[in-house]
């Protein structure tokens, strides 16, 4: 049962929780550019927790996680830490461009990374000689310039043979130490009252985390002939027991003493038309078609005139509140229909 309670952002953690969620929540009162009483609610709990180490490849499920400044991480395994690029002219390299990409999985044991994907040789190699050699590459993310550390011949091999196949030479790169401060991308062509310019990044494209409800991803294949699953949104964390699309509603989440703000709601490309089983784009631009038939926003004028074909699926958030996450755990929002001052426009 949906449960509300009007609390203060200083009282809301009660007595019985301790001296350490009292100081989070302090910290995070501090850190509110609103000292407001919101109404919170809570929605339902974490059913789905995945780091996606490798930007555009696949995901890595967990039981449980660490929310830092920069994503998801589970020890150190890193949510979009690692970036394939082209060797020839230094581009990032999405699954947008090269399908194939989404079916590569990244996962990290120690300091051993195994790259590879299914039917194929793996390419393993040791973070810790990536590093020692330091051979430091510079690309762009959406205009924006970054760095990174080269992840050596072998697994550029791999990634040219596998994802391009062989058509044009491609590199790895990891974040490293060189990777700290890029700023969260901000639209050109509107400004998100709530993205703030402490918001950092890997090698996410705007945001360093998405959230979605499983009832909107239900809602979305119950039109579908062929349903898909929440890998073709890259999501980080599900919430299971909130209605459909519920979560455009959503200013701040809390989950445990880790507190999201939203940043905006999260526009669609055709990324999501890529299976991550075959690496192949959907011939009718599923499902990003379907989306744009009930997704698309009328309001406010401007950002629905930039996004008449980008629908809307899930929410970009960032972090006000660093700390663990666990699937089982209780979802808690504050509302923007219930506190105004939240707009997230």
């Amino acid at each position: 049962m949906v449960t509300k309670t009007a609390v203060g952002v200083g009282v809301s953690v009660g007595v019985s929780v301790g001296v350490g969620a009292v100081a989070v929540w302090w910290v995070w009162r501090q850190r509110s550019a609103q000292h407001l009483q919101f109404m919170w609610e809570e929605v339902g709990e974490v059913s789905e927790l995945t780091i996606y180490p490798l930007k555009s490849g696949r995901g890595v499920s967990v039981n449980s996680a660490q929310a830092t400044s920069y994503g998801l991480a589970h020890g150190k395994l890193e949510d979009r830490s690692f970036l394939v690029m082209t060797e020839d002219d230094n581009r990032a390299v999405s699954g947008r461009q090269m399908g194939r990409l989404t079916m590569v999985s990244l996962t990290l044991e120690d300091d051993l990374v195994t790259i590879g994907a299914q039917g194929v040789q793996s390419v393993k190699f040791r973070l810790k000689v990536v590093l020692k050699e330091h051979k430091v590459f510079h690309s762009k993310v959406w205009k924006q310039h970054v760095s990174g550390v080269d992840c050596g011949e072998e697994v550029a091999s791999f990634l040219t043979q596998f994802v391009s196949e062989g058509r044009t030479r491609l590199r790895l790169l990891y974040r490293g130490d060189v990777v700290k401060d890029r700023p969260a991308r901000r639209l050109d062509y509107y400004d998100f009252p709530k993205s703030l310019d402490s918001d950092k990044l890997y090698y996410a494209q705007n945001s360093a985390y998405v959230i979605a409800s499983e009832s909107s991803l239900a809602v979305l294949n119950s039109r579908l002939s062929e349903p898909v699953t929440m890998g073709q949104f890259r999501t980080n964390i599900v919430v299971r027991g909130a209605p459909p699309s519920d979560e455009d509603d959503w200013a701040y989440v809390k989950i445990g003493c880790v507190v999201f703000r939203t940043v905006k709601p999260c526009q669609r490309c055709l990324l999501t038309t890529v299976d991550p089983i075959t690496g192949k784009r959907h011939p009718k631009q599923e499902p990003l078609n379907t989306l744009r038939s009930f997704r698309t926003i009328s309001e406010p004028a401007k950002l629905a005139k930039a996004w008449a074909t980008s629908p809307l699926f899930g929410i970009n958030m960032a972090i006000d509140v660093t700390g663990p996450l666990a699937v089982g755990d209780k979802v808690i929002v504050a509302r923007t229909s219930s506190n105004p001052e939240l707009t997230v426009f």
